[in-house]
Order: structure tokens, then C-alpha cells, then sequence
């Protein structure tokens, strides 16, 4: 392997373990937040016994609850009822993760069941939780009888803990993307207002791809614009709303997409140059393969290219990265 070559691969694989690291805390922080032994605690301590269990009326299965009964396993365990919830509110995390629904899920398919009341009153907290429980107690239903004579208390709570890993997914691969964008923003913004170069920040409303957004804009002293958008990630505009410099990040790690990723970074560019030939290009990327970083050896759209890892964790580059923006774009300092 050519000098150049293991280099390359010694950067990508370096990325790779800060990027993993970064998963690994966000996971431990992510569990400790959740705090399933206290969910757990409070369930073992309900006390149900003048409970009313009328299974048809909250979405439970005459199987379902004859499996669970004849197991000897408290219904509460597993089943969600109405009152616990009122009690409660906060265990509906439990029986959410419990029957495998993620939270836009479960919301996705109660407001469609709002609709059903016409008249329903979003103060009915009664009412509201019984068509919660009753979302939650037929998808509970379905799985016990899949299972049937597998199911077993130990199990449901292994199902919990599944749920809670893949939204902790889910949260790990937005902030791997639409997160690396935001991490991005702090920084600069930290650093712009560190130093006292901010004038003032408006928020502006946009429309892009048909859907309304927020746009942030820093003015600083000198009367240079940051913008923080959907493309570019970043716009830099001087005094005479000119387009100085674009910046596009690219946080995911996945090498597979790394030049599709490219290919898109290329496009706003192209937008960019269009826009003001001498426009300075940035591409912030954590995947930096073989095969990208000869590519961007040649690409007349992208000017500098930085290891977007490099920035958020190791603070003499993301130094390097501000100077360049600060002192070499702008001149403020």
C-alpha cells in the first residue's frame, strides 16, 4: 500500500473510532436518562387491585389476557390501563417501548384516532389516555399470541430495552446527518459570540423543498452575514449581500454513500459558483476514503476540504477551521 494510501485509511479509521466513541457516550447517556430501573420499580409497585379490567374496552385480545393470566403475571406488567396512565403519566414510556412503537409512531396513530372524536376535548386526559391504552394494548395483544407460550414477562422487558436501543439509533444516525450541521453552527456561533463579533442574529422564515423553515442570520460588527440554511449548510455574505464563502457538511460515516454524499455537496456548490464565480467552496466530511480524497484532488467546485471529525473533537483544528472562516474570509479579527 502506497504511502498516501495508508494514510488516508489511518485518517478514515481514526474518524471512524471518534465517531463510535461519540455513539457509545451518547448510548450511556441516552439509558441513564431513561432510567428503566426506576420505570421498572414503578410498575412492580403499582397498586392495581381496584382496578377494573374490561379487556374488549381497552384494545386487549380474550387470548392475549388469558395467556398473561395464566401465567400468573399481574396485568399491569403488561397491559396498559387507563388509570395508570392518569396516575402515572410518565409509564407510558414503559408500555410504549413494551409494544415496540416509537414515539412519532404512537403519535402518527393517535392523531388519527382523534379524528374519529369530533368532539373530543384535548383536555380529557381520561379519555385521551384509554385511546392511548387501547393503541398500545392491541399491538401488546398481537405479539403475545404470536408468541404465545414463549411469552414471559423477562421477555417483554428485553422488547423494552430493544425499543429504547433503536431509537437511540434512530437519534444517533439524525445527529450523524442533520446533527453534524447543527454541531457546525454552535461552533461558529460560539466562538463569533466569544468574541464579541456579533451585532445582532434574526431569525427569518423560508420555504425550501415546500416546507417552511427557520433560517438563523448573524450580523456581525462588520456588517458580514452568517447564514445558517438547508443549502448551504452555511452562507457567508459580505456587506453587499455577496456570497463569499459556502460551506456543506457531510457528517455520516457510512463509505458506501461517501460520493453520492460528494455528488450533492457538488451540486450546491455549482449553485454557489453560479452565484459569485469567486465564492469560496467548503466541504466538511467525516467519511474521507481513498476514493473521495482523490476526487477532491480535481473538483473545481470544492476549494478546501477539512475532516469534519477533526473539527468537532480535536480543538487545534477546529482552531485552523475558525481562523480560516474568521481571519482569512471575513478579516474581523
Amino acid at each position: 500500500m502506497k504511502r498516501k494510501e495508508r494514510q488516508t485509511d489511518e485518517v478514515f479509521q481514526e474518524a471512524l473510532t471518534k465517531s463510535y466513541t461519540s455513539r457509545a457516550k451518547l448510548f450511556y447517556t441516552f439509558i441513564k436518562g431513561k432510567n428503566i430501573e426506576k420505570l421498572s420499580s414503578q410498575i412492580k409497585q403499582l397498586k392495581t387491585h381496584n382496578f377494573i379490567w374490561k379487556p374488549s374496552e381497552y384494545g386487549i385480545s380474550k387470548n392475549a389476557f388469558y395467556i398473561i393470566k395464566k401465567q400468573s403475571i399481574e396485568p399491569s406488567h403488561v397491559f396498559c390501563h387507563p388509570d395508570v396512565l392518569l396516575q402515572q403519566p410518565a409509564l407510558k414510556e414503559y408500555y410504549r417501548n413494551l409494544a415496540a412503537l416509537s414515539k412519532k409512531g404512537l403519535n402518527q396513530i393517535l392523531s388519527g384516532e382523534l379524528l374519529r372524536f369530533n368532539k373530543f376535548n384535548k383536555k380529557d386526559n381520561l379519555q385521551r389516555n384509554r385511546i392511548i391504552a387501547e393503541i398500545l394494548n392491541k399491538i401488546i395483544s398481537v405479539v403475545i399470541e404470536n408468541v404465545s407460550k414463549e411469552f414471559s414477562l423477562s421477555l417483554a422487558q428485553e422488547i423494552v430495552l430493544a425499543e429504547i436501543g433503536a431509537e437511540i439509533q434512530g437519534t444517533w444516525v439524525n445527529r450523524v446527518g442533520q446533527g453534524a450541521a447543527k454541531a457546525v453552527e454552535n461552533i461558529v456561533q460560539d466562538y463569533a459570540s466569544e468574541k464579541k463579533f456579533i451585532l445582532k442574529t434574526e431569525k427569518k422564515k423560508i420555504v425550501y423543498k415546500n416546507k417552511k423553515r427557520k433560517q438563523t442570520h448573524i450580523i456581525l460588527k462588520n456588517n458580514w452575514r452568517i447564514i445558517f440554511s438547508p443549502e448551504p449548510d452555511i452562507a457567508i455574505k459580505d456587506p453587499k449581500n455577496k456570497l463569499r464563502v459556502a460551506i456543506e457538511i457531510k457528517g455520516s460515516m457510512d463509505k458506501a454513500g461517501a460520493q453520492t454524499r460528494l455528488g450533492e455537496a457538488k451540486k450546491s456548490f455549482a449553485k454557489a459558483k453560479a452565484e459569485n464565480a469567486h465564492c469560496l467552496t467548503i466541504y466538511l466530511v467525516s467519511c474521507l476514503t481513498k476514493a473521495v480524497v482523490e476526487q477532491l484532488k480535481t473538483e473545481r467546485e470544492i476549494d478546501k476540504h477539512f475532516n469534519l471529525i477533526d473539527i468537532l473533537y480535536n480543538d487545534k483544528k477546529k482552531q485552523e477551521f475558525l481562523k480560516e472562516l474568521f481571519h482569512y474570509q471575513i478579516r474581523i479579527e
